[in-house]
């Protein structure tokens, strides 16, 4: 049963590892083109320097701190949906097993799957309610009430 679920536990570790290289590769990768009515005698545009008195603000990751906990409910949502899945398809077999003990195996793993679909579920569902929580909390409260480590 195991083997089964190591494809997608691999898939769905590099896809929660590859989402913040990918969120914080520079929009400026995209090729420039130039437009085709502007005549070549024209001189480009100035670049307005910014004041003094404006704050510089630094580009901020989309998944930071509290929005793993979306990423983490998702995947374990994804997974209690596969579990759940394959929890039916065991019980289906086990109706058309003709073998007692064979029959009985299979409903006991399609009810184990189905159990741990329902926790998957749950756990799942307190992830996403507290990244909701987390989210609409003011910033001070929001950094003392998350469960992150901060070296």
């Amino acid at each position: 049963m195991f083997i089964a679920f190591r494809p997608l536990t691999a898939s769905a570790l590099a896809l929660m590892l590859a989402l913040p290289a990918a969120a914080a590769e520079p929009a400026a990768s995209k090729p420039a083109s130039k437009p085709a009515s502007k005549p070549a005698s024209s001189a480009p545009a100035a670049v307005q320097a910014p004041g003094v008195d404006a704050p510089l603000r630094t580009s901020e990751p989309f998944l930071r701190g509290h929005r793993y906990a979306f990423a983490a409910g998702g995947v374990l949502l994804l997974g209690g949906i596969g579990v759940g899945y394959f929890a039916r398809g065991e019980a289906r077999r086990a109706e058309s097993l003709e073998s007692a003990r064979e029959a009985n195996t299979a409903l006991h793993r399609a009810r184990a799957a189905s159990a741990t679909a329902n926790v998957m579920y749950g756990v799942a569902g307190l992830t996403l309610a507290y990244g909701l929580l987390l989210e609409f909390l003011p910033e001070p409260a929001a950094d003392a009430a998350s469960l992150t480590y901060h070296f």
